[in-house]
């Protein structure tokens, strides 16, 4: 039996360089049939305001022959106006250079090895989980995203006062 804490999920997705079809504005692709995905998107549009245009997946695909369908429903796409695609946490990390926050995490991912690593097995398993992970996403944040509620903060509060009442009472 192996460890079960370095096991880590096979990454879902195929990374793709370039299409001959570039769009004429930063375009990202996701899945238009999920819970998980529409509430992120709506985040993430808010980040990056009229930037980037975000489509489901179904609606675009016929714009880029040279990409088959199978790879659009592997995982998000950025498709940045050069033509350089850019899959899962990476179309989101690029997504948000387009916007006022989180410029920094694009650089991070692409000079750091780790943490591409770290990002890609992270989206992979979401990605496998997404409809329970909309449900923790919900009790996080509050069910409307693009005004999330700090929820995380009291489930925060709450773990640190009963750490605290344990240490105290032993």
């Amino acid at each position: 039996m192996q460890n079960p804490i370095i096991m880590l999920p096979k990454l879902i997705f195929t990374k793709l360089e370039k299409t001959a079809h570039p769009p004429q504005r930063p375009l990202v692709a996701w899945d238009g049939d999920c819970g998980f995905c529409h509430y992120w998107v709506l985040r993430w549009k808010k980040a990056t305001g009229q930037n980037v245009d975000y489509k489901p997946l179904l609606s675009v695909y016929e714009n880029f022959p040279d990409i088959e369908l199978k790879y659009f429903r592997q995982a998000i796409r950025m498709f940045d106006t050069d033509g350089r695609i850019y899959t899962g946490p990476a179309a989101v990390f690029k997504a948000y250079q387009y916007g006022k926050s989180f410029r920094w995490v694009m650089p991070l991912y692409e000079n750091f090895k780790p943490a591409e690593f770290i990002a890609d097995h992270i989206y992979s398993l979401v990605s496998r989980n997404r409809n329970a992970m909309y449900k923790i996403t919900v009790r996080l944040f509050g069910k409307n995203p693009v005004r999330p509620k700090p929820y995380w903060a009291y489930y925060l509060g709450g773990f640190v006062l009963m750490l605290t009442a344990l240490v105290l009472i032993f």
